[in-house]
């Protein structure tokens, strides 16, 4: 799975849960009385903390990735300048 695919998916499971919480919260308001119990309020915040945790360490470790990968091609980068330099000084040295 390439980075930007994994981010987009974490961003959309953070959109899942936080329309679910907005659904819940909205159905919860609009029935009153009547709506949902303590108990599955505490529910489904329970689960929605424990979904935005993990998708915030998901977040952590691909960020933590992206620096990596940043590295590696900047260091890449200079590698390369640093030939192209070299061949560059060669290239008149050599006889045509």
């Amino acid at each position: 799975m390439t980075q930007p695919d994994a981010l987009q998916q974490a961003t959309m499971r953070l959109n899942a849960a936080l329309d679910a919480l907005e659904s819940f919260s909205s159905q919860m308001f609009t029935e009153g009385e009547g709506g949902a119990s303590m108990a599955t309020l505490q529910q489904q915040v329970r689960f929605l903390s424990e979904e935005r945790d993990r998708l915030l360490k998901e977040l952590d470790v691909e960020r933590a990735r992206v620096r990596r990968l940043e590295a590696a091609n900047d260091e890449v980068s200079d590698r390369l300048e640093t030939v192209v330099g070299t061949l560059k000084e060669i290239m008149p040295a050599m006889p045509g």
